[in-house]
């Protein structure tokens, strides 16, 4: 390998640490949500091992510049009279031309074209090493140099000549054991050869503890960032980061969080979300301004359910009032929507009401009426109006403000809209031509009424439905079917369905203006 191959690999080697160091310290570096490198001090043994590429790289390129000066000569492979010496690495091998048992020189050529000459030196110890020349005219003159250097430098050695000596062997002083006084001629204690074999630990060392120097600053300087991110952008988000990964400013962010969240909730006109402050932060200062917050989102509320209501009224928008108010006092939105259905005495009682009738109507039988009206078939007439009625408030009060919903089992404790009925004869008797049974007209009388704990006054309406003169009903029959009349359920289910009808349109006109659009999109649904 060619001294500049050489510098160019060691080079490249530093350069390509340096770059994976700064790819690891520079990603998500700032960002208080995703940079969690206080946590992960697994990151120092990844930053070691890259500064150990660059400072064992940067020792190699300093380690042959000091023998190069030293020296005076490039690293490479050097053939003196008594010794081999091979400098191409961090070691330097000296091989003693004394113990040489044999050397064969060797010209190769391609299709009789010279390619190069080979040195083989053979030692006593069964080794061998080899040196290269590309030019066989050099290749001639070294082979006789060395020869003849050789027999010179034997002769010296015979005679004692070590001035002669120092001639042909420079490393004369290393089999003296004289490494001291051979390398320290800069002034500078250190030995080289000691170095050479063990300063790959200290080296390590010296990467870890810059490790973890560069671990400490990028983080301290990313602590820093994330600080000064969180606060420009003043989002939970970022505040929520800073104090899970941040270190130097968790205390000042902590404090400042529930302002922070007050501030983006504000942003969203959320009564859920403000009242999760409440519970959140209970010993915040934020708790006053997030009352008021609610409140103004409930008078809101108010406003625009007074914007459509019937304002005659005025026991309507009280009872309204209250409603909010407690709702806003309890934190609570849920208003139940209760009905009184007429108990099973009553059903029985107007079931022998109705046998007592059957003498009046020239022997008829009347289909008897109370298991049309019993629970199942009165839950899907009840299940349409409550429909309507979330259908008609939701249009002006979030569910977290007001949320009207079915709950025939609510306490007196909680607010209601309670809708009572009752079914009375109406003196009427309906026959068909198809059949000889008579049913007997129904009234339903209806009692509504808005149900506040603790409040005085209530606001109510009664409503009674009549049953129709006349009134039609659709069936199926099979051609199977030995007589054609209308099912007994369908008759009483058609009455109760249009007097139920009738309580949806009274609901929507005691609750609602009639040119208001809750009222107009209400009367579209119905039809």
């Amino acid at each position: 390998m060619s001294n500049l191959k050489w510098y160019v690999i060691h080079a490249a080697m530093i350069l390509a640490c340096a770059f994976f160091i700064y790819l690891a310290a520079e990603a998500d570096f700032g960002d208080p949500v995703k940079d969690t490198s206080w946590a992960d001090t697994g990151m120092v043994a990844w930053y070691a091992i890259l500064f150990f590429g660059m400072v064992y790289a940067g020792h190699a390129i300093w380690q042959r510049m000091q023998l190069s000066a030293k020296f005076r000569f490039l690293p490479g492979r050097y053939l003196f009279p008594l010794a081999l010496v091979d400098i191409r690495s961090n070691k330097i091998a000296v091989h003693d031309l004394a113990q040489l048992r044999k050397l064969d020189a060797t010209h190769h050529e391609t299709n009789g074209r010279y390619n190069k000459t080979v040195f083989s030196f053979n030692f006593n110890d069964g080794t061998s090493k080899s040196l290269v020349i590309n030019n066989l005219n050099q290749a001639e003159i070294a082979l006789e140099k060395f020869n003849s250097y050789q027999s010179k430098a034997r002769a010296a050695f015979h005679n004692r000549d070590i001035a002669s000596l120092y001639g042909f062997d420079p490393f004369l002083d290393i089999r003296k054991n004289k490494w001291k006084e051979a390398l320290d001629t800069s002034g500078v204690a250190k030995k080289l050869v000691g170095l050479l074999h063990y300063l790959k630990t200290p080296l390590l060392i010296v990467a870890i503890v810059i490790a973890a120097l560069f671990w400490y600053g990028r983080n301290a300087a990313s602590d820093k960032k994330m600080y000064l991110n969180a606060k420009q952008q003043k989002t939970e988000s970022a505040y929520l980061g800073y104090i899970a990964n941040g270190k130097f400013r968790v205390a000042e962010m902590q404090a400042e969080l529930p302002r922070v969240v007050f501030n983006e909730t504000l942003k969203k006109n959320s009564v859920t979300l403000l009242r999760n402050l409440k519970t959140r932060f209970p010993q915040s200062d934020i708790l006053p301004e997030v009352a008021e917050e609610i409140h103004l989102l409930y008078d809101r509320s108010l406003q625009k359910f007074k914007a459509q209501a019937v304002n005659s009224d005025t026991g309507l928008i009280k009872s309204m009032e209250q409603l909010l108010k407690f709702a806003e006092e309890h934190d609570n939105p849920n208003v139940a929507i209760s009905f009184a259905r007429p108990t099973v005495s009553d059903l029985s009682q107007l079931d022998a009401f109705l046998k007592l009738k059957e003498n009046k109507v020239r022997g008829m039988r009347i289909i008897p009426a109370a298991k049309h009206f019993a629970d199942d078939s009165a839950a899907t007439r009840e299940a349409r109006i409550t429909t309507g009625i979330r259908s008609a408030f939701s249009a002006i009060f979030p569910n977290d403000v007001l949320a009207f919903n079915a709950n025939a089992a609510a306490k007196d404790n909680v607010p209601k809209l309670l809708i009572a009925y009752q079914i009375e004869p109406s003196g009427k008797v309906y026959t068909s031509e198809k059949q000889d049974d008579a049913f007997v007209g129904l009234v339903m009388r209806f009692k509504a009424a808005i149900v506040v704990p603790n409040a005085r006054e209530r606001w109510k309406f009664d409503l009674e439905v009549e049953p129709p003169d006349s009134f039609d009903v659709e069936y199926k029959t099979s051609s199977r079917d030995a007589v054609h009349h209308a099912p007994e359920g369908q008759v009483y289910a058609v009455m109760a369905e249009r007097a139920f009808d009738k309580l949806a349109a009274k609901i929507n006109a005691a609750f609602f203006s009639p040119d208001s659009a809750v009222f107009m999109r209400q009367v579209k649904n119905g039809r």
